[in-house]
């Protein structure tokens, strides 16, 4: 796609959406408050109010003075952040900060009198203690008020009626004594009589006339760092009392009720937060989320940075409601169309299937393609384990487990539900600190945790069902003349009966599916908790494959004293699933390549003998197959992490801390293959019945200690982040699998033919790694520098350190604050690699022959490459953040150019060297792209309207390859089916055939999709809310060797003319007719959600709320392409060559209805 049209489609979207938002902008704002005695909270009348300019302190406006209720009112004062000064003649005068913005303000200010001079010495005081009882009955009283009159000074009987007040006079004091339901009273405390006992008459409806309120003290920090939340306006819900925190995040409310109350709290940045203050409470504590719409929550790799808010590099970041609107069965399937700069297809629509995620571009041609995936500091294993019916389809000439096994990458594990949020680093400056695992972008996904004050339980019930949303279909016969035309047989056209069969139909169902989430949090300020529980059946829509879930998992977070933080968490996950038999095969056994040949007419159901009949026409009976083919996968894992954060030094000038993580990562996947010898294609090799069991056992494990040191001077001129570490990892990865033939049951000892094929590999990688940040005017200005050290022992020399470097800046424009809430410009350049695949620094060497009967070892047809390095990626990246005035409208546009050199490549040798291939590092390929995010909120009334568009945009090309061009091997059927080929000065994802017969390749599409936009919308109105989700691709060729299938078999629905002319252009050598543009737009997320009102939740149902929604998932899809789904990958996660349909999982739709309560 052109430049231009990128940036015309950007700018359009701009305008759509900024016109509205810049409409409703409004030039003031209303401020109305009250002044109070902070003694005694009656109003204060004459009390003079000045407003003032909260940069230039210069007066707006005239002063107010505060009526006979205290009040004052000002209509138009400024949108930008303002002073509330206040002064009574006989009061101490109080400057209020108020936020800059746009919505009604109203403040509270409690002054206090001038206090006399100090006594001389202080006067001695002393405790009195008391009973108070029932004067009828004599049973003590508990929670009367007991005030000592004259003062504020009070106290609550506990249960037993008693109560002491410390800090009351020598001299002679009345107390004061009332409870609910008694009738008030007072009795002297004289100062010779130390304990009093009073009795309370009861009295209806009888009320205390004494003040029932408090002082209510508290502290906000940030949820990530623990660090104070400065200037966060927290207010009693319901009321005007309303407080600022200070720069320690502490703040103080007066005339609290003595009763339980909510505390509403706002900030600019944070998420809006509740706490809730039991009556008994005087402190409290208050944890604040980074709202995830600024992407502010954002970490700079492994090391921390001074001000998230100025990081300079692209990052995304999925929150855990938008995660979870709509339920998912993997993260990444939940991930897709939410990320710019990103391209998410699912390799399958089997219940949790595979997914690959591909950031800005094509990343390696022969290496590792995958992100590095980080969940609380745990490096995570991603690998896809094939389960090994390759030796049943043989789809890669049989044998051993093969990528056409329609493998599901690891990630999918996760329980979604157990995410707060998954952050996208995309650049390598951004991951350069990963080092060579981080080439192809880095994933940190952070789990829930408790809150400080804050315990809750919460579950969830969802009832759903999934059906097939696309039918390649087939051709209908219309008598018995045109079979014989077809297939030159009498007997096939003798079954001929007039009656057509849907077989897709047939294989397929609709069933019910529920998942079950219950969570419970809470905690204080020595710790907090977070447990839940996960329970997910969902069947697949082809009969008999299906996938189960159950995971529990419990994070804590303990202080100990003010200087030791320590973060635990642990998750167990089990899964099991069966994916069926789909993908390519040479042996017509799976579904869609028996069918690909089987015609409508056949009718292939179970005889009223319970056989299933033979399918003269293929080599299989697919009905048959859905029925007794077993592809099982059963896979329990542990994921472990513990954070350790100590305190060593803090000032006013410096804060030294010491940290360090440790993770586990550790799985078990076993494999269980099993075709009964009654399937139509098992006899077929002499060896009926064919049994497979794998078994995968992987351990991950990773620490990293550091050192962070910030320094702010005195002067505030500047502040300064350094910090260093040392990281290690290991991966022990061993895959052993049995395979049997000639057996009649699963057990494999039963079989006369047993073959074992066995893998093992062992990594070590090491890295220190240096991190420099300095935060210059007024924060304005933010420079950044690192680097990493690393070594691995996949390199050639395992001894040998690579240096991954990075530098940014961000610097904040000065513009006029009533129009915009920021300007930014950021800019990063950084290095960063993908290591060699394993064991392409050796000669292989195998074991698997015999001389003269005598074990011996040989020599395999690839040689190693002894020096063999990681490939280096060079990224330069450029960008803006502009958010409009209270964030109505926010901008983020990145551009991109991102050089890969040192490319991992294979090359043919000369064959007297006696091999045939050799790995080296050899090449460079080029990706320039432009990603963009636009959010507004239109409207902001009664209805709430927010909508959110990403763009991706890349473009790559080979820019340098010695060794001259060459066809992707590791996938694909060769030139004459269409091939990926790499050449230098071409893209890196063309495809290519000889069309014409004149020996030349021409180049006859290309994978890399022309752009992706997502586009999402939430409205909300009272108590429903709307969400819907758009994902539109442009462009992406697939070769759709399906359909050259069905064409073969003369079963596809368009047979008769177009495919016959297919047929004939294939024919002829020209592939090109089956090489189709794979754009779409797919429906891929919609739900409606009723929120009950909070009250009628509590009074009806005893819960604290209640949430009710219908959802779905990719709905409706829009495209021309004729296949299943435009979503395809024959060979699973690739980094090129991932577009070839061969008879895959059909696609389908879900729906499911959700109830959800807090308890």
């Amino acid at each position: 796609m052109p430049l231009r049209v990128v940036t015309w489609f950007a700018v359009v979207c701009a305008l759509v959406l900024l016109a509205p938002a810049v409409a409703l902008a409004q030039p003031s704002r209303a401020l109305s408050g009250v002044v109070v005695d902070a003694d005694s909270g009656a109003p204060l009348t004459g009390a003079s109010v000045t407003i003032k300019d909260g940069k230039t302190q210069a007066a707006v406006g005239a002063p107010q003075t505060s009526n006979a209720d205290g009040a004052f009112s000002i209509a138009k004062a400024p949108q930008a952040d303002l002073l509330v000064e206040v002064t009574a003649e006989g009061y101490q005068p109080v400057t209020l900060p108020v936020k800059g913005g746009r919505a009604a303000t109203m403040v509270a200010v409690a002054l206090r009198k001038v206090p006399p001079p100090p006594p001389p010495q202080q006067a001695p005081t002393r405790s009195v203690a008391g009973l108070v009882r029932d004067a009828q009955t004599g049973a003590p009283i508990a929670g009367a008020q007991v005030v000592v009159v004259g003062s504020t000074t009070s106290t609550l009987t506990d249960e037993d009626g008693l109560f002491t007040i410390d800090g009351v006079g020598m001299a002679d004091v009345a107390l004061q004594i009332s409870a609910t339901g008694y009738n008030a009273t007072s009795i002297e405390a004289s100062a010779e009589t130390p304990t009093v006992k009073v009795m309370l008459q009861p009295g209806a409806g009888a009320t205390p006339d004494a003040p029932r309120t408090r002082s209510l003290r508290g502290k906000l920090t940030e949820a990530l760092s623990g660090e104070p939340v400065i200037g966060a306006t927290v207010t009693v819900r319901g009321t005007q009392n309303t407080a600022i925190s200070d720069e320690n995040g502490a703040f103080q409310l007066d005339n609290v009720l003595l009763e339980d109350v909510w505390l509403d709290v706002v900030s600019e940045g944070y998420k809006p937060s509740q706490i809730t203050a039991l009556a008994t409470a005087t402190e409290v504590l208050g944890i604040m989320d980074f709202a995830a719409a600024t992407e502010q929550i954002v970490l700079e790799g492994r090391a921390p940075v001074i001000v998230r808010s100025n990081l300079a590099n692209g990052a995304s970041v999925v929150d855990n409601e938008d995660l979870n609107r709509v339920s998912a069965s993997t993260v990444e399937t939940a991930m897709v169309g939410k990320v710019s700069g990103a391209n998410l297809q699912s390799n399958s629509g089997a219940p949790g299937g595979g997914t690959q995620l591909r950031l800005r571009g094509i990343s390696t041609i022969n290496g590792q393609s995958s992100p590095l995936y980080v969940i609380d500091g745990v490096i995570l294993s991603n690998v896809a384990v094939p389960s090994g019916v390759n030796a049943i389809t043989a789809a890669a000439a049989g044998g051993s487990a093969s990528n056409q096994d329609n493998p599901v990458n690891r990630i999918a594990d996760l329980n979604p539900n157990d995410i707060e949020s998954v952050e996208v680093l995309k650049g390598a400056s951004a991951a350069a600190l990963y080092g060579s695992k981080a080439a192809n972008g880095v994933v940190i996904i952070r789990t829930r945790r408790g809150r400080a004050g804050q315990n809750k339980v919460s579950v969830t019930q969802r009832v759903g069902f999934s059906q097939v949303s696309n039918t390649l279909g087939s051709r209908r016969f219309g008598s018995q003349q045109e079979v014989m035309d077809a297939y030159n047989s009498q007997a096939i056209a003798d079954l001929y009966t007039g009656q057509n069969y849907d077989h897709e139909q047939q294989i397929t169902q609709s069933s019910l599916a529920y998942e079950t989430v219950a969570s419970a949090s809470g905690g204080n300020d020595k710790g907090t908790y977070h447990g839940s529980i996960l329970v997910r059946d969902e069947p697949g829509v082809v009969i008999g494959t299906f996938y189960q879930k159950q995971s529990a998992r419990i994070g804590s977070s303990f202080q100990f004293g003010k200087r030791l933080s320590l973060d635990l968490g642990a998750s167990i996950l089990h899964s099991t699933s069966d994916r069926g038999l789909t993908n390519n095969d040479n042996t017509g056994t799976s579904y869609y390549v028996a069918l690909s040949s089987t015609p409508s007419f056949l009718d292939l159901r179970r005889g009223a003998d319970g056989r299933f009949p033979e399918n003269p026409l293929a080599g299989s009976n697919p009905l048959q197959t859905v029925a007794l083919f077993q592809n099982e996968e059963d896979v329990w894992r542990v994921i472990s992490s513990a954070n350790a954060v100590l305190d060593v030094y803090k000032s006013t000038k410096n804060d030294v801390k010491l940290v360090s993580t440790f993770g586990v990562d550790r799985f078990q996947q076993r494999n269980d293959v099993f075709a009964t010898p009654e399937l139509q294609f098992e006899p077929s090799d002499g060896q009926p019945g064919t049994a497979i069991e794998g078994t995968t056992n992987n351990l991950n494990w990773n620490l990293g200690v550091g050192a962070l040191w910030r320094h702010t001077p005195a002067s505030g001129k500047f502040k300064n982040a350094l910090s260093m570490g040392l990281t290690l990892e290991s991966v022990d990865l061993i895959t052993v699998s049995v395979l049997g033939k000639n057996l009649s049951q699963p057990n494999i000892d039963t079989a006369t033919s047993v073959n074992v094929f066995e893998t093992a590999l062992r990594t070590k990688d090491q890295g220190v790694y240096l991190q420099e940040e300095l935060a210059l005017l007024d924060d304005k200005l933010s420079l950044l520098a690192g680097l990493l050290a690393e070594r691995s022992s996949l390199n050639g020399d395992s001894d040998k350190f690579f240096i991954y470097p990075k530098v940014a800046a961000t610097y904040e424009l000065g513009v006029p604050e009533e129009t915009f809430d920021l300007v930014r410009v950021r800019g990063a350049f950084g290095q960063a690699g993908n290591r060699p695949n394993y064991g392409q620094k050796f000669t292989p060497l195998n074991a698997t022959q015999t001389i003269e009967g005598m074990p011996t070892l040989t020599l395999g047809g690839t040689v190693g490459d002894a020096g063999i390095e990681p490939e280096r990626q060079t990224e330069l990246e450029l960008g803006t953040d502009v958010a409009l005035k209270d964030q109505r409208v926010v901008l983020e546009l990145t551009g991109y150019q991102r050089n890969i050199s040192n490319l991992l490549s294979q090359r043919a040798v000369e064959l007297s060297s006696g091999f045939t291939t050799i790995f080296e590092n050899s090449g460079s390929l080029r990706n320039r792209g432009i990603e963009a995010a636009l959010q507004a909120t239109p409207v902001e009334q009664a209805v709430t309207w927010t909508t959110r568009g990403i763009l991706t945009f890349n473009r790559s090309q080979v820019t340098d390859l010695p060794g001259g061009p060459f066809n992707v091997t590791t996938v694909g059927f060769g030139a004459g089916l269409g091939a990926f080929r790499i050449e230098e000065g071409k893209s890196a994802t063309q495809i290519v055939s000889d069309v014409d017969g004149d020996g030349t390749l021409d180049v006859i599409g290309n994978g890399e999709p022309d752009f992706r936009v997502g586009w999402s919308n939430k409205v909300t109105w009272k108590q429903l809310e709307l969400n819907t989700l758009l994902d539109w691709q442009k462009g992406s060729d697939i070769i759709n060797l399906t359909r050259l299938l069905y064409d073969f078999g003369q079963v596809s629905p368009d047979y008769v003319g177009a495919g016959e002319a297919r047929l004939d252009a294939f024919s002829n050598g020209d592939i090109s007719p089956y090489v189709e543009d794979a754009s779409f737009v797919k429906l891929r997320e919609v739900s409606v959600a009723y929120n009950a009102p909070t009250k009628w939740a509590k009074d009806a149902l005893s819960v604290d709320w209640l949430r009710l929604s219908l959802s779905g998932r990719n709905l409706v899809t829009w495209t021309s392409y004729s296949g299943l789904d435009p979503e395809v990958s024959n060979f699973g996660n690739q980094p090129i060559g991932r577009n070839y349909d061969v008879a895959p999982y059909p696609p389908s739709r879900s729906f499911w209805l959700s109830l959800e309560a807090g308890l």
